[in-house]
């Protein structure tokens, strides 16, 4: 750890400080980690950030243990800060108005503030615009040790690039710094980038279309140490679990993508094997798949039987050919089809999370009747109706941004060609994301009124989670009595948390609970860690002791070579 004495020379450049011999230590220098939170001091949380406990990961021994806050849990409190501290914020565009909000109060205290994350990455300059001392691009879990090292010698710069850390340095998280019995799911991830290129996605333009494939040392490790804290449940929060498939790899045209994409294939494969071979109590998995997961039945297979895969969040985004060209996905199912491949990945075990888009430029009234009806047929375990909404560095607000400031400029439209039938409001300085008082729908709809699309999406809601089609979804079910019982409960609380909005990092949602629904989910996440976790940690610790948790021979390979 640096001493506060070393960090004084630092800072006033001299080559030493003498100070009160009792303030070292009690005054040295910390970094301080705050994950912002739209939604404040809400005492728990469904999925730990996992930023957080990677860049603490990143934090080097010699600085001392970073102290973590998540602001879902807690609210960031600014007299915890002292001069010298280096507070580090991750922001996305949904809660970058909380992390500039917890930045000025650490500046005003003396602090470094250091902001990164998604938002930061895809306009840098505005943090600094509002006071940041330096900005960090890309992932942090290499470049961070360099900022703390220039913060701590007064030589920081301004931005800092950390790129597409390869898969092999991708590092884990530091678990034993958070309280983990606030969470019910902790995130893992295995791979990052996305080979597609949808326009409302931002994740292969920050992230890449190469697939970068994660140690699987390093992801066994992590899961072991998970399944001994009890964890029953993990997410493993790869950008596309599946990024090259039998389905996917047909439709490359390009020689040497496919051919990448064929080795990515081989090495995902190999990666299940070591996983079922190396964790020794395999948690049950949720994560994000492509339905061409259908195209390959031995990946769909192993995803289930190798890596415990239990349920997936399927982007249907449209049931219609005009949706998916909207979004630049017509390689993906559609109406019947589509019902097809959601039924067929149920039947392998995993259940769906059928994500629809509902707001695209060609939906009309009429195709939200559709959306409702294909959802109740689908044989979807779960589903959900997000808003179609503007992300910063997705080719769609890009070209909107760009429509709305030709607009400005009153020339005929017949001198500029609009790129988006849906245009953002306000003019062109209008930066919504950092407006407070931020309407729910910031587009103007073709065909639809702002009212008329909320309406659509509430009925979605309300018709897929109503009591008789949740107890007719459960009763088809092959489950035990208590199961169904259970599925019921959490489908019902599925729908108060992220009904009308769809899932989502807690600290990005603005969906606010009611004290009765925020209190009760208290509860059931109490009761989950006290009857469930707690006891399953106590088992692991003893059948560690005896047979040892990290065991990469105990079972066999199920893939024929």
């Amino acid at each position: 750890m640096i001493s506060y004495s070393r960090w004084m020379a630092a800072r006033f450049n001299v080559a030493s400080v003498e100070v009160d011999p009792s303030w070292e230590g009690a005054m040295d220098p910390r970094i301080i980690l705050v994950n912002p939170s739209r939604k404040k001091n809400v005492g728990f949380s469904f999925i730990v950030p996992r930023w957080l406990v990677v860049l603490a990961e990143a934090t080097p021994r010699k600085f001392g243990d970073p102290v973590l806050i998540d602001e879902t849990i807690q609210s960031f409190d600014p007299a915890m800060v002292r001069p010298g501290d280096v507070v580090g914020i991750g922001i996305n565009t949904m809660n970058c108005l909380s992390g500039y909000a917890a930045m000025r109060e650490a500046k005003l205290r003396g602090a470094t503030v250091v902001v990164g994350g998604v938002h930061a990455t895809i306009v840098p300059e505005e943090a600094l615009e509002f006071g940041a001392d330096a900005v960090v691009t890309g992932n942090g879990d290499i470049i961070w040790q360099k900022v703390l090292e220039d913060a701590f010698r007064n030589k920081l710069q301004k931005v800092y690039h950390g790129g597409r850390v390869s898969g092999d340095e991708l590092l884990p998280g530091r678990w034993d710094l958070l309280d983990t019995y606030r969470y019910m799911c902790p995130s893992v991830q295995t791979t990052a980038g996305c080979p597609e290129n949808c326009t409302f996605c931002s994740v292969w333009v920050t992230e890449g279309r190469k697939p970068r494939q994660r140690s699987t040392d390093r992801i066994i490790a992590e899961v072991n140490e998970l399944s001994r804290l009890g964890f029953r449940v993990i997410i493993l929060a790869d950008d596309n679990f599946n990024p090259a498939t039998q389905g996917r790899i047909a439709r490359e045209t390009n020689r040497t993508v496919r051919k990448m994409l064929e080795q990515n294939r081989e090495e995902r494969l190999r990666f299940f094997e070591s996983y079922d071979r190396g964790v020794a109590v395999k948690p049950a998995a949720f994560t994000q798949m492509t339905s061409e997961i259908v195209s390959d039945p031995e990946y769909l297979k192993a995803s289930h039987d190798l890596v415990g895969v239990r349920a997936a969040l399927i982007g249907v985004e449209s049931f219609t050919d005009d949706g998916l060209k909207d979004v630049r996905k017509t390689w993906n199912k559609k109406g019947e089809e589509m019902l097809e491949t959601i039924q067929a990945i149920e039947a392998a075990g995993i259940s769906v999370l059928a994500s629809i888009i509902f707001g695209l430029p060609s939906d009309t009234l009429e195709t939200a009747s559709t959306m409702r009806e294909f959802a109740a047929r689908s044989g979807a375990t779960a589903a959900q109706f997000t808003l179609y909404s503007p992300f910063l560095g997705t080719v769609d607000t890009s070209e909107m941004l760009r429509d709305r400031k030709m607009r400005a400029t009153n020339r005929p439209l017949a001198e500029y060609q609009p790129r988006s039938p849906i245009q953002i409001l306000g003019d062109p300085d209008y930066r919504f994301w950092l407006d407070e008082k931020l309407p729910r729908v910031v587009t103007i709809h073709p065909t639809m009124s702002s009212d008329e699309i909320l309406q659509e999406i509430g009925k979605s809601w309300d018709s897929f989670y109503s009591f008789f089609s949740t107890a007719k979804r459960a009763w088809l079910k092959q489950w035990s009595l208590k199961q169904k019982i259970c599925f019921f409960l959490l489908e019902q609380g599925f729908r108060k948390f992220y009904g009308g909005y769809g899932i989502s990092a807690d600290s990005v949602s603005d969906k606010q609970l009611s004290r009765i629904a925020r209190s009760s989910l208290k509860v059931a996440i109490e009761f989950y860690n006290r009857f469930f976790r707690r006891k399953e940690a106590k088992r692991l610790s003893t059948q560690t002791s005896s047979a040892g948790l990290f065991s990469h021979e105990a079972k066999p390979s199920l893939r024929q070579e």
